[in-house]
């Protein structure tokens, strides 16, 4: 009996594993720069030009979220906007660098 209770936990075990990486699955980088270039729009107002695309600086596995760097012209000034983005695709504004 004891023979057949172990490859059923095994099983099981190894489905769990499996399925809870599907779960946490992380934003796709093209849907993160998406959110950030439209934070910074929201942020600088509307007349706001992204002149740069954005690039994913910072992976954190742990929590499975990304930093996000958004280049932003507004006014005819330069910005440098991060976020961080979470697996829900929310971004979350965390500084701006800027105006040159």
């Amino acid at each position: 009996m004891k023979l057949i209770v172990k490859p059923i936990r095994l099983l099981i075990l190894s489905i769990a594993l499996t399925l809870s990486g599907q779960v946490l699955a992380e934003c796709s980088d093209w849907d993160s720069k998406q959110k950030a270039d439209a934070g910074s729009k929201a942020f600088l107002g509307d007349d706001t030009e992204i002149f740069q695309p954005a690039v994913v600086l910072k992976r954190h596995h742990p929590g499975y979220q990304k930093e996000v760097a958004s280049y932003a012209k507004a006014g005819g000034r330069f910005y440098t906007m991060f976020f961080i983005i979470d697996i829900n695709c929310k971004a979350f504004f965390i500084k701006r660098a800027g105006p040159r």
